[in-house]
């Protein structure tokens, strides 16, 4: 797989070679090379209705939608994890220069929204800037509204989705945005009914490598739900602004999947999940001039959510079938995030952030698993798990700014952050046995740019970070691919890195595309992995660590003692002292003009990332869970612009990954994601679009390989080798705006 990756890196290495040398045009000089602006006479070919349409128009931008895309789904199985609060940093989708103030009202929803009318310009920030809510070392997009232009639109989709042998399911949006006097409002509704299947085979061998039985696998997954959201801004007398949004979503899951293995005395074995989410959520930003003071810029976020799973298994079929497992998971989660800060000049070139940020996290969760050996018996519970937390976090920070000259920007932040985790186990007899937890972190970020060049750019990035909890870790919870039970843990840390990353990029001339090369470390503190916390004993029954225990000689019965003494061999999710990450990326964004297609642009991404820590069940240097040493994505796009068509594809292709436990090893071979579009604009107001995705009809395929017990025992129980399909997924839309 490395060499395909490395071929890819080459071709597109010669590639920009060849356009680096044909465009020999001068960009015209601009007051700061850092920022590209693209004005509405740009988009005049593109025939966009909508901003989202303009964006997809702008090399490389199509990237970061899809980044953030990607987030947002990741977000809606999340208990935490990822961002921790607002923070200042990373690549951005600003409007006027300031974010949407929300975490579960994602961006790409409101560009979606916005009438390609109501756009002034789009400009396209790289590295350090001042003025802007955020601190970025890649890119920062800014959408300019137009002022004082009517707004009063309203914008549609239908659309819906076909998967190979099954039943098309549509959807449909609707929005509107006003204006009167000094208030701007969006008021929309989407219904969704994002269906999802898959399918699979797997073969059992035994120690021996012997056949032993095959499975077949597969899974349908009814996923609708509601979203209304809402966007105020009013513009006040003496030049304050304060915008708000509001997002309501209820939505649900109903699934199927069926589990044919010929060896099961009672076959099929089926699932059947319903699954109901509910979130709502409502934030604003509020900034204006405080004479002396400076600016000031506030924003606050307050959401809930719910979320209501029961999992029924059965065995057999008609007379025959019975249920023998229940699964029962109740959560609620609520987040109250509130930030403010003041902006200052204090020297020529020179401005100082000082503000705080104050975060209350609120996270209970119940799981309860019943089952039973036989019909005859009675559904007993088997594993039962009730965690509430509370999370309270604050932040002071200062951030300075300083233009040094019109080629040089430095930005250096320092944040101080206060924690304090409360976690309650609450037994099925009332006792409770709490975590009380207080952390302090000190949180530094040097950011450098350099325009040495009007189209070369250095940037340089050091910075502390801290990561939000995932309190998922905290609750036992069934795995359903591994099939197995991973028990919580209330002790976990958050995870600390220092980043350090060296940027280059390179424009071509006359906006022909960008090169853009970066080398970067990172060095994990408190790494969250799984953690083996088996209470080992030596012969005389003394606790000793793993290591010591493993270097006894073998003896069965001290191996069986451990396993029947009701802890077994116990792993869970916690913290590993340190780990670390290195690697390169490279970006290419480039007009096909020199091959006589100038409305055609590529973009190629490739990322190499190697990830290491120290297994704690083997003892052995490995890869982090899950991750990909090498990943691709690939982008093009053409614009037919006499006949008003756009048609491209997008790749993505990662390379093996693997899973670790105490039990097992699971080297996964992904396959590539491929999809290509169509569309046609119409009667000038309307886009008609076509997508084809899963063409390759593949997932892709697995090895699992089971031990008895510990697997540094190596006594190897059971392999399977798993093949995942999955359907070509047809998807027609029709939009427009009146």
């Amino acid at each position: 797989m490395p060499h395909k990756f490395l071929t890819a890196l080459l071709i597109s290495g010669s590639i920009l070679l060849y356009v680096s040398t044909s465009f020999a045009a001068d960009e015209d000089a601009s007051e700061n090379a850092a920022i590209v602006t693209y004005d509405q006479s740009y988009f005049e070919n593109f025939s966009v209705v909508t901003l989202l349409d303009m964006l997809m128009a702008v090399p490389g931008v199509p990237d970061i939608l899809n980044q953030n895309q990607q987030q947002a789904r990741r977000a809606q199985f999340s208990g935490g994890g990822g961002q921790r609060g607002f923070g200042s940093g990373g690549d951005q989708i600003l409007m006027d220069g300031k974010r949407l103030a929300g975490k579960a009202n994602n961006i790409n929803d409101t560009l979606s929204r916005v009438s390609a009318s109501q756009v002034d310009r789009i400009e396209l920030i790289r590295g350090a800037a001042s003025g802007l809510d955020v601190q970025s070392q890649g890119l920062v997009i800014n959408i300019v509204m137009r002022e004082g232009a009517s707004t009063s639109t309203t914008f549609w989709q239908v659309k819906g989705e076909y998967s190979g042998g099954h039943q098309f399911e549509p959807e449909f949006l609707i929005s509107h945005s006003g204006s009167r006097g000094k208030l701007d409002y969006t008021l929309s509704y989407e219904y969704q009914n994002n269906d999802f299947f898959s399918n699979g085979i797997e073969q059992f061998y035994d120690p021996d490598g012997l056949l032993k039985a095959e499975q077949e696998l597969a899974g349908e997954f009814d996923r609708f739900g509601h979203k209304v959201n809402t966007n105020l801004a009013y513009e006040f007398e003496d030049g304050s602004r304060l915008r708000v949004n509001g997002l309501f979503e209820p939505n649900g899951i109903n699934g199927e999947e069926w589990r044919d293995k010929t060896s099961d005395a009672l076959r099929p074995v089926y699932w059947d999940t319903d699954r109901d989410d509910e979130k709502w959520e409502i934030g604003g930003d509020y900034s204006r001039e405080m004479g002396v003071f400076g600016s000031l810029k506030s924003l606050f976020v307050i959401n809930s959510s719910t979320f209501d799973q029961t999992v029924y298994r059965f065995k057999g079929e008609d007379d025959d079938r019975y249920e023998f497992t229940r699964d029962i998971t109740d959560q609620d989660r609520s987040e109250k995030i509130f930030r403010a800060s003041l902006t200052k000049g204090i020297a020529r070139g020179q401005s100082l952030e000082l503000g705080g940020e104050a975060a209350i996290n609120v996270f209970t969760k119940k799981f309860d698993n019943f089952d039973r050996a036989d019909a005859a018996s009675d559904l007993l519970i088997d594993n039962s798990d009730n965690v509430e937390i509370k999370e309270n976090r604050y932040e002071v920070f200062a951030n300075h700014s300083y233009n040094i000259s019109s080629s040089m920007v430095l930005q250096s932040s320092l944040t101080t952050e206060f924690s304090k985790i409360i976690a309650d186990n609450i037994f099925q007899n009332g006792e409770v046995d709490r975590r009380d937890t207080s952390f302090t972190y000190l949180k530094p970020r040097i950011n450098f740019r350099y325009d040495f060049t009007e189209r070369d750019q250095f940037r340089v990035l050091v910075e502390k970070k801290v990561s939000q909890l995932n309190f998922n870790n905290f609750v036992t919870r069934f795995d359903p691919q591994e099939l197995l039970y991973r028990e919580g843990n209330t002790n976990i840390r958050p995870e600390q890195t220092w980043d350090f990353a060296f940027t280059y990029e390179h424009r071509l001339a006359d906006d022909a595309g960008s090169f853009e090369g970066e080398v970067f470390y990172r060095k994990y503190t408190d790494h969250i992995s799984s953690v083996d916390f088996t209470n080992y004993v030596d012969f005389g029954f003394n606790e000793v660590d793993a290591d010591s225990f493993f270097a006894l000689p073998p003896d069965q019965a001290l191996r069986d003692y451990i396993d029947d003494t009701g802890d077994s061999y116990i792993a869970k999710s916690g913290n590993i002292d340190s780990a670390n990450a290195y690697g390169a990326k490279l970006k290419t964004n480039l007009r096909l003009g020199f091959i006589g297609v100038p409305d055609a642009t590529l973009s190629v991404n490739y990322t190499y990332e190697r990830r290491r820590v120290r297994d704690q069940f083997t003892g052995m240097i490995r890869n982090f869970d899950r991750h990909s040493d090498h990943r691709v994505d690939v982008n093009f796009r053409h614009d037919i612009t006499e006949y008003k068509i756009t048609y491209g594809f997008e790749i993505r292709a990662r390379s093996d990954s693997a899973r670790h436990y105490i039990s097992y090893y699971w080297p996964n071979q992904p396959a590539a994601n491929v999809k290509v579009f169509a569309e046609k604009t119409i009667f000038d107001d309307y886009k008609l679009r076509f997508e084809g995705e899963g063409l390759t009809r593949n997932r892709g395929s697995s090895t699992y390989w089971i031990y008895s017990d510990h697997i540094r025992f190596d006594d190897l129980y059971e392999r399977q080798e798993k093949k995942n399909t999955r359907p070509v997924e047809l998807r027609v839309s029709l939009q427009g705006t009146f």
